[in-house]
């Protein structure tokens, strides 16, 4: 019996030396299978599931919700941001109605510009305080909170949705300034246009242009309908949908749980989108790049032949599936070579192929 395993062994050992040798001979002729192809679904940020629909097993079709992040923040900052934009919208109307009038506007209506900044930059510099006390507040109860669980009197969930609320309350403070700063420009550029409207209309002398005194206006929404829209795609992007039809394989996080940006959290089997995977030694696996044309030739009585290419190959060298070991009892290693999947052809998943890279080995 020890005689057997020895020759055995011998004989794997060959065929792998075969396998592995020759370094200027064409790509060698691999073994492949029909994989159905995997989905690995994650948040592009941070957040807690507020929704998750789905569990391991289910058949969901495409474009079905799989998860939903909560998006109250967002929500919130849209609101405010589509309030500044009526503002400015109005701001920006009322300054051309004004225009018409007279050419330029009233000192009244500059007047009124220059107090309404003020109130405006009053109550920042109030929300900013109230937001830095919060957040204060919230240091000190997660710090107490912290202690807690070193205890064992709480669990560490109630700390992560603290910091959540924490690290929100942190960015709302440090725009502040920036806020504050962009008021206080308004201020002195509605102080400096009071005054040069006093100063023209005392010396006589012509008004600056319509457009020109509109445009800074102009800049300001156009800014704020960027930053509107960014607000937008991220709540769009807090649905995360099934990008084909599919099975849900495996769950790794449940509705309330609190997950990474791109770490994915629900892996997707989807049977209708099925790759080639080729096995090929490492040798051969460093000179194939994507792109290379393939022969697929399946293993039916017919032995039909089907071309493809090759998308991409495994950064990694893996086991090749004990299904196509050279020796039973001689595992083999190699590199996966991703194949696109013929248009058109059948082909079950899970069936077997044998793959012929076409001309020869690419450097």
């Amino acid at each position: 019996m020890r005689t057997l395993l020895v020759i055995a062994v011998w004989f794997g050992s060959a065929a792998a030396a075969v396998w592995l040798s020759n370094e200027d001979a064409a790509v060698a002729d691999a073994p492949g299978q029909v994989m159905a192809e995997e989905s690995k679904i994650a948040a592009v940020e941070s957040g807690r599931l507020a929704e998750l629909p789905v569990h391991a097993g289910e058949r969901v079709e495409a474009g079905q919700l799989l998860a939903r992040l909560d998006t109250q923040v967002l929500e919130r900052e849209i609101a405010v941001a589509q309030a500044r934009l009526k503002q400015l919208g109005a701001e920006t109307q009322a300054s051309a109605v004004a225009m018409e009038s007279d050419g330029y506007a009233s000192e009244r209506s500059f007047q009124a510009d220059l107090d309404d900044v003020a109130g405006q930059l009053d109550s920042a510099r109030a929300d900013q305080a109230r937001q830095a006390a919060e957040l204060k507040h919230l240091e000190a109860e997660i710090a107490r909170q912290t202690q807690f669980v070193r205890q064992g009197l709480a669990k560490v969930d109630r700390i992560d949705d603290l910091e959540i609320r924490r690290k929100t309350l942190a960015d709302g403070v440090a725009q502040w300034p920036g806020r504050i700063d962009a008021l206080q420009q308004r201020q002195r550029e509605a102080g400096a246009r009071l005054d040069q409207w006093r100063t023209q209309h005392r010396a006589s002398t012509a008004p600056v242009s319509r457009e020109a005194r509109l445009q800074p206006l102009r800049d300001r929404i156009a800014e704020q309908v960027e930053a509107l829209r960014v607000l937008r795609t991220r709540l769009e992007s807090a649905k995360l949908v099934a990008p084909a039809s599919g099975d849900v394989v495996t769950l790794l996080a449940r509705q309330g749980d609190v997950v990474r940006a791109g770490e994915p959290f629900l892996l997707l089997s989807c049977p209708t989108r099925r790759v080639v995977v080729a096995y090929v030694n490492e040798r051969d696996g460093n000179r194939i790049t994507a792109g290379t044309p393939v022969l697929l030739r399946r293993r039916t009585p017919q032995r039909e032949e089907v071309r493809t290419k090759v998308i991409r190959v495994a950064d990694v060298v893996a086991q090749v599936p004990q299904r196509f070991w050279l020796t039973p009892m001689l595992a083999q290693w190699g590199r996966e070579v991703y194949l696109e999947a013929p248009i058109g052809q059948r082909l079950d998943t899970g069936e077997a192929v044998d793959v012929k890279f076409l001309g020869g080995a690419q450097q």
